[in-house]
């Protein structure tokens, strides 16, 4: 027993140090990566190997959280773990998983093939919509196509009329980060999941969804990994991934709390 008890005592401390250590480490490199955007350099020099944000890695972040996702993943995860908050409680797990193809394909495949279309006709340059002038085209259509398809939810169909409410609310979001892209590029993958983030939060706070508080939390950690990816691959300053999440935030709280009913 004597023995067994020196040796939980140091593991214990080995393992308090460890943490201790790494916790002092991942500060000082979040520290070093902010002052390095915030003047201007966006080169990430980690002194730790560990740390890196490489290229590749931070090229299939900014794939997997890509904005014409968002939607498909929100409302994902607001049917499978809460369908009563949008009054699909009585939906069958089929019917469930057709209406999220629907979702899917209105909201990525058909923008996504779209924008492959004007990129074959050159109108825009590439399908990363790099450029200013790349941007303006694919946002349009992409916000005509998400207010038609809400709208037609929201009208036609009263079962879904949350889930129409929800998608043109991103079809106004889409609108203004086109209209500020004229002059700045402002990110949209941070628009993307700061509309997720504001979804779950209200549907938590003013719906009582509280079974969505762990996917909020899971939103908030894969959020940070996507913005850290948009400004690793230099595609943005840090004020443009700043803005693009308040202004998606912002939108997506006052649309919700103080229109839908």
């Amino acid at each position: 027993m004597f023995a067994f008890s020196v040796i939980s005592k140091i593991l214990g401390q080995y393992f308090c140090n460890f943490r201790k250590i790494a916790l002092n480490i991942l500060f000082k490199q979040n520290i070093y990566r902010f002052v390095n955007e915030f003047i201007g350099q966006n080169n990430y020099l980690y002194p730790n190997r560990f740390f890196i944000l490489n290229t590749r890695l931070a090229f299939i972040l900014s794939i997997i959280g890509h904005p014409l996702l968002m939607p498909t993943y929100l409302l994902g995860i607001i049917i499978g773990i809460s369908p009563e908050v949008i009054g699909l409680s009585s939906m069958p797990m089929m019917t469930s998983a057709a209406l999220l193809g629907v979702i899917f394909v209105y909201t990525f495949a058909i923008p996504a093939y779209a924008i492959y279309l004007m990129k074959s006709w050159g109108i825009i340059q590439s399908m990363t919509l790099e450029k200013l002038q790349d941007r303006r085209y694919p946002y349009l259509f992409t916000a005509l196509l998400y207010g038609l398809f809400g709208g037609f939810l929201y009208f036609k169909i009263p079962n879904l009329y949350a889930i129409g409410f929800l998608i043109m609310v991103i079809a106004f979001i889409i609108l203004l980060i086109a209209w500020i892209s004229l002059w700045w590029q402002i990110s949209a993958h941070a628009a993307g999941v700061g509309g997720v983030i504001g979804t779950l939060a209200i549907m938590i706070i003013k719906f009582g969804a509280f079974e969505l508080f762990f996917a909020f939390l899971a939103t908030l950690i894969f959020s940070g990994y996507i913005l850290s990816a948009r400004l690793a691959l230099q595609a943005h300053t840090t004020l443009q991934v700043f803005w693009g999440l308040v202004l998606a935030l912002l939108t997506t709280i006052v649309s919700l709390l103080y229109i839908l009913v």
